[in-house]
């Protein structure tokens, strides 16, 4: 498993992302989507998630705000999951090999 995507769009999601956060094998996988207005660069701090939305940005650089309809410009979860695919496709093939002599 290279990636794991989530959606935060219910308390049962948010419940997934506290474990998979806390989880250090999963973790730097995880890319997390949510709504613009739930995003910790754009919403005020103080709640749980927002924080912990915060704390995963800063060690893994991996929370994108997603679907936010004419409130921001940021693309739908659909057309940003095969853009963060590929990409990391891309990194993985170009990256330079570990060559033990």
């Amino acid at each position: 498993m290279d990636l794991v995507f989530l959606s935060i769009e219910s308390w049962g999601a948010a419940a997934e992302f506290g474990q998979f956060s806390s989880n250090p094998k999963i973790a730097p996988k995880l890319r997390v989507l949510v709504r613009p207005e739930y995003h910790p660069v754009h919403s005020p701090p103080g709640s749980y998630l927002t924080d912990l939305y915060l704390t995963h940005l800063v060690r893994h650089g991996h929370v994108y705000p997603v679907d936010g309809g004419r409130q921001a410009p940021v693309p739908s979860a659909k057309a940003l999951i095969p853009m963060l695919v590929e990409r990391h496709r891309e990194i993985k093939a170009f990256r330079p090999l570990n060559i033990t002599k």
